[in-house]
Parts: structure tokens; sequence; C-alpha cells
């Protein structure tokens, strides 16, 4: 009798137990719902991240830069120094000059190479024309190279571009007094026809056949008489160019800023 009442009793504490035990599984599904998946990024968040990217990268890239200018200038204002003491010149012009005109003599002169001259004197002749404020101001400008003595070859090359573009303003100017507007004299038409004749023929004239060959009106929206550099895609960019880039700018030209770079 006491083994059945003994038996009931553990079968009886074994229900206890197991009731307990599911009680407290559903109260902690109820204190523990299931995770939600963390919610994606946003468009903003992504876009956040990336110019965090970007901006390390181009951070990486302008100290890479920076840390190679560096060194190369502190070699040539090193070599500049021991030259100037070297040949008793005044200045850095003069320092070249003795320096071209010394090795000059042995047959030795400075052959750019890859064009390096013609890129960086047409880059620097249009950084000097869009900066320029009145025609009277590129003439000076063109009149300081001319006269300079020992001449480089890059300097040859932004007087050519200059003395284009004064040439060229002062035909417009030309044009203008007569009723013709910049936009005729830089269409294609005409200029095509212009080509036929030689520099020293007043462009009065050349116009004046042109317009009896093709029966044009004049153009009547007037454009601008300042030539706008840098619609055309660039070969080199010079450092005032650098220094007014927006980061979009720079990052989008890095691989020519650093190419540029070693013009400078």
């Amino acid at each position: 009798m006491e083994e059945k009442e003994l038996e009931q009793t553990n079968n009886e504490s074994v229900e206890t137990i197991t009731e307990q035990n599911v009680e407290e599984t559903a109260e902690k599904i109820v204190e523990e719902p299931t995770k939600e998946p963390e919610p994606m990024f946003t468009e903003e968040q992504v876009q956040e991240r990336i110019n965090n990217a970007v901006e390390s990268r181009l951070a990486r890239e302008r100290k890479k830069l920076d840390r190679e200018y560096k060194e190369s200038l502190s070699k040539y204002q090193e070599l500049a120094y021991l030259n100037q003491k070297g040949l008793k010149a005044e200045s850095l012009d003069d320092t070249l000059n003795k320096t071209r005109e010394f090795y000059g003599k042995q047959g030795i002169t400075y052959i750019p190479t890859n064009d390096d001259d013609a890129i960086v004197g047409k880059a620097y002749a249009e950084e000097i024309i869009s900066e320029a404020d009145s025609l009277k101001e590129l003439e000076d400008t063109a009149n300081r190279l001319s006269n300079k003595p020992n001449i480089s070859n890059r300097e040859k090359i932004i007087l050519d571009n200059l003395n284009g573009e004064i040439e060229s303003r002062k035909r417009i100017a030309k044009l203008e007094s007569i009723g013709v507007k910049e936009d005729e004299y830089n269409s294609s038409e005409f200029k095509k026809f212009a080509s036929q004749f030689n520099k020293d023929t007043p462009i009065e004239n050349v116009y004046e056949l042109y317009k009896k060959n093709t029966d044009v009106k004049p153009v009547a929206n007037p454009g601008s008489m300042k030539s706008v550099p840098g619609k055309e895609k660039k070969d080199f960019i010079t450092e005032a160019e650098y220094d007014k880039m927006t980061e979009k700018e720079i990052e989008e030209n890095l691989d020519l800023i650093h190419k540029s770079m070693s013009k400078w």
C-alpha cells in the first residue's frame, strides 16, 4: 500500500515539473520574440559609404603625389642652388641661361620628350588667355616674352598661342566694326573660306568675298570675344587649374593630374 502511494506521489511530482517547464518555456517565447532581420542600408547610407571611400582614396592619392612632388622639388632646388653658386649667377634665369650657353658650346641642348613643351606651353597659354582682362593685357604679356633673351622652346609655344589669340581678337573687332558678330567669324564655314587667304589679307576683305560667294547674312546674336579654353579634352592640367578644382573634378582627372604634376 505504501509502495502504491509512493508511486502515485512520484507520478504527480513528474507531472507538476513537466507542467512548470512548459509554462516557463511558453513565458520565454512570449518574452523573447523572434528577432527581425536587420534592415538593409538606405540609398543615402550607401551613397555616404561610397563618398567616404572616394574621399579616403583621394586623400591617399594626394599624400602620395605631394610626397613625390616634394621629393623631386628638393632635388631640383639643390641642383639649382649648386649651379647658381658654381656659375656665380644672379638669379635662376641667369643660371639657366649660363648653363644653356656652357653646354650649348659642347653641342648639348635640351630636347623635350613626348611633346612636353607643346602640351605644357599650350596649357599655360590657355590659362593666361582665360585670366586676361583685356586685349592690351595679352599684348603686354606677349611683348615681355618676345623681348626676353634666350627664350625657351616652351615659352615660344606660349608666345605663338598668345599671338594667335591676339590676332583672332583683332580680326573679330574689325568685323564687329562693320556689323559682323563673333559667331559668324567662328563658324566652320567662314574659317574654311578664310583659310584660303594669306594672314596679311584684311579680314574685312575676306568677309566681303565670303558674303558674295555664300550670300549669307551676318549673325545677329553676338558671342563673347574671350575664348573659352577647356572645352576640348585636355591633355595637361596646370598647377593653378588644379588648385581651383572641385573634389569631383580631381577624382575624374586623377591620372592626368599625376602625369601633369611631373611637368610643373
